[in-house]
């Protein structure tokens, strides 16, 4: 017993000592990659919402402008699966008075929501001045998107890449060691992930006319940023 115990610590020994020889001296930097891009596409979230007197009659308004600005849609989007209705929601509507001090009944309400995606931002303009014919409430939200996404976010990590093994071969330069092959190398940032730029409440109408910020055709620009992490060896 007293042999096998000390062939086993030998054993180890020189398993410890093999682990620590394979050990390599490395250098880690983080490398990062910026593309930017304007949107050329954008998912529209519409509002709709209608108050009568009776709920049968706001109900049935919201119906109407409802067909009418599906049929709108249909002129701009190539899949019509696509264009997603809620259900309709109903409630007692009400207004405060500033004569009585408080808030009055002043009918019922029916409201619903549309979203789709306009893949082709030129076509904007277009499309809201078809919306303003009908009579639907606003456009509650635009995210814009770039349907290049997947490209773009590649372009971004390969520039990653890059800005890491320069800052590794200047700070080698610097401290006057040399380098090997890269050990490991990492980034958290998918290149499917997806990247908008999101404005809400874009515009209201009131009557015929439009009112807040009004619609922007291009959105914002959008960066798609990359870090890369990645570990060199180094030696003298």
């Amino acid at each position: 017993m007293k042999k096998s115990k000390f062939y086993i610590t030998i054993i180890t020994c020189l398993v410890l000592n093999f682990s620590f020889s394979q050990q390599k001296n490395t250098i880690n930097v983080n490398g990062l990659g910026k593309v930017s891009a304007f949107p050329n596409a954008a998912i529209l979230t519409l509002d709709l919402d209608h108050i009568k007197p009776t709920l049968r009659e706001a109900v049935t308004e919201n119906q109407k402008t409802l067909l009418l600005v599906k049929n709108i849609i249909k002129n701009y989007v190539k899949d019509t699966t696509l264009i997603k209705t809620s259900l309709i929601a109903t409630n007692k509507a009400t207004k405060w008075d500033n004569k009585l001090n408080k808030e009055v009944f002043i009918g019922f309400e029916s409201s619903q929501k549309i979203i789709f995606t306009l893949l082709d931002l030129n076509q904007m303009q277009n499309f809201t001045e078809e919306l303003l014919k009908t009579k639907f409430n606003k456009i509650q939200t635009i995210s814009y998107f770039n349907t290049n996404t997947e490209e773009l976010m590649k372009q971004a990590q390969d520039l990653a890449v890059k800005d890491a093994v320069e800052i590794t071969q200047r700070l080698a330069k610097s401290a006057n060691i040399k380098t090997g092959s890269i050990v490991n190398m990492s980034t958290s940032t998918s290149a499917n992930e997806d990247r908008y730029s999101t404005e809400r409440n874009e515009f209201e109408t009131y009557g015929k006319a439009m009112g807040g910020r009004g619609v922007s055709s291009s959105g914002q620009l959008i960066e798609y940023m990359v870090r890369v992490s990645m570990q060199t060896e180094i030696y003298q």
